[in-house]
């Protein structure tokens, strides 16, 4: 089964990775839960906001509802 680690979008995996070097504590353990995690409403919300981030979407413009509730924005379909 993919967890949300093999679901998310190249890019945005991408950007995660790229904070490995200056963040390796926090990074290190959002992948573990990204890796650990096989729906997006198992994320905790910190993660949820970390994606988000690394999406990099204007929160206020771009984000609604239901891509904080489901993720479908932030996953390879």
């Amino acid at each position: 089964m993919k967890t949300i680690y093999d679901k998310l979008k190249p890019d945005i995996l991408a950007s995660i990775k790229a904070d490995e070097k200056t963040y390796p504590y926090t990074t290190k353990a959002l992948i573990e839960e990204l890796k650990t995690c096989l729906d997006w409403s198992q994320l905790s919300i910190a993660a949820c906001r970390t994606i988000i981030i690394h999406s990099h979407a204007k929160v206020l413009d771009s984000v609604d509802i239901q891509d904080l509730w489901w993720g479908d924005n932030y996953l390879v379909k």
